[in-house]
């Protein structure tokens, strides 16, 4: 996110889950606030709800979704580097993408820090794909 900061057509970040020790170094999140990122912890998620992150997306933006993996809980994504416990939930992962496709205009989604050797069970792998076909299905509704 930091690079992205740094590219004259990002107009706002806004970072959603971060909730413990190992997601960033203190500077680092020193250095995107200064930019101006807006970040919404997994515990201010589950306290306020979606409206916590639509508060700081303009209706109709170009709006880019990356899904890092490392934000939704280890209890439907065990497959990352730094499972955490208290992550976003897939109920919460779905609800918010349909809101923000709702309210902007989405031009890009990736799921990204996706760790195949650490999905023993393949539980990452499906939570990705219905994560990405509610997408599809959200853009087609729209």
């Amino acid at each position: 996110m930091r690079r992205a900061s740094e590219m004259d057509h990002v107009e706002n970040i806004i970072q959603i889950g971060i909730r413990g020790p190992g997601s960033a170094r203190r500077e680092e999140v020193e250095i995107a606030r200064d930019w101006g990122v807006k970040i919404v912890t997994a515990r201010e998620f589950h306290r306020d709800g979606i409206e916590a992150v639509l508060k700081h997306l303009k209706s109709e933006a170009n709006c880019m979704i990356t899904m890092d993996c490392d934000g939704l809980d280890p209890g439907i994504m065990p497959a990352v580097m730094g499972p955490a416990p208290g992550g976003l939930s897939y109920t919460q992962s779905i609800d918010l993408i349909d809101a923000v496709i709702k309210k902007a205009k989405l031009v890009a989604f990736d799921i990204i820090e996706f760790v195949p050797e650490r999905d023993l069970d393949g539980t990452s792998a499906i939570t990705a794909a219905r994560i990405l076909a509610n997408v599809l299905g959200c853009l087609a509704r729209k």
